[in-house]
């Protein structure tokens, strides 16, 4: 029955999804969580200028980030409607953010993550409308702008020019202009910023500072209960289903969503390499991690045969969350 309602496409699920989100944030809404993290002691530009007006343990703020959360799992509706990347037209790529996004109960406030995912997923749909062009691709320019923006945000957003130049790779023929295009690209946003900096506040080093502090920056991991500890296993199994699922069929697929899936995978990839070896990195990469393993995962419910072994997967996901709400 859940899944056959998620898996529908009329007005209800559009109300269904915010509801979900409403509810599995409602405690920080309440209360909103006081942890700080290193974006809060050491922020970059933009961020800092929006936690200057609202602060990040805020009402406002907490309601900004979920209405935030909700359209960006609308905007990955968005492109899957117009790439095609699962067969049928589904809502689900937009449950699963949504769901993820409640996973760690510290990152349900102001964060720079959710501003920065807005950033590449916009990218994201430059890079794959770079497909349909015949000639040199003026997309990925735009697609390293936005990325550079995001960086500003969150400066481990600079990571993903990685799987900007591998996209280059799967979806084009090689063209030394697209991969200068997107060095281009990158460096005007920075350098915007660095003449804000030096004409405005006489600062010429103060963007190179804000890289420096984060990067050389000590920080220490948050301990979490074991219903996080749960989720993730759970999220890790269905994410391994998943995967075989999407082996079995890719053959099956168009040539577009094929090496859409391909990019997706390498996102994923740069997301844990990422995690693992910048010691800076921290579980607020969730948000990023969780734009390709919502694809895969929408993919697999919206065409697995079995209803019952769905609504088993979803129920216990929900209850999870659920869980971890109530025990932190």
């Amino acid at each position: 029955m859940l899944l056959r309602f998620f898996r529908s496409t009329g007005t209800q699920i559009i109300v269904a999804i915010p509801f979900f989100g409403l509810l599995l944030w409602l405690r920080s809404l309440m209360n909103a969580p006081s942890v700080a993290f290193l974006f809060d002691s050491h922020p970059m530009p933009l961020y800092k200028f929006i936690t200057d007006i609202l602060p990040y343990t805020s009402f406002y703020g907490t309601l900004l980030t979920l209405i935030l959360v909700i359209a960006q799992g609308f905007l990955l509706v968005r492109l899957n409607t117009r790439f095609i990347f699962i067969n049928n037209r589904s809502y689900l790529p937009a449950l699963f953010f949504v769901l993820f996004s409640a996973a760690i109960p510290d990152l349900q406030r102001l964060n720079p993550v959710i501003f920065s995912g807005f950033f590449l997923l916009l990218a994201l749909e430059q890079i794959f409308e770079s497909y349909k062009s015949q000639k040199t691709a003026h997309e990925f320019f735009l697609a390293a702008i936005l990325i550079s923006i995001g960086t500003l945000f969150y400066p481990f957003l600079l990571f993903f020019v990685f799987t900007l130049w591998i996209s280059i790779i799967i979806l084009r023929q090689f063209n030394w202009r697209e991969w200068i295009f997107t060095i281009l690209g990158f460096a005007i946003p920075q350098f915007f910023i660095f003449s804000y900096y030096y004409l405005i506040h006489n600062d010429p080093t103060r963007l190179f500072h804000d890289y420096q502090t984060v990067f050389a920056a000590n920080y220490k991991f948050t301990d979490y209960n074991y219903a996080v500890t749960s989720f993730i296993v759970f999220a890790a199994l269905l994410s391994i289903m998943s995967s075989f699922f999407m082996i079995q069929s890719f053959q099956s697929k168009k040539i577009l969503p094929r090496k859409g899936f391909i990019v997706f995978l390498w996102m994923f990839i740069n997301c844990l390499i990422v995690f693992v070896l910048v010691r800076q990195a921290s579980v607020e990469l969730i948000f990023i991690a969780a734009i390709p393993l919502s694809y895969l995962l929408a993919h697999y419910f919206a065409l697995m045969k079995s209803v019952f072994w769905g609504n088993v997967f979803l129920i216990v996901t929900i209850l999870l969350l659920s869980a971890i709400q109530f025990l932190r």
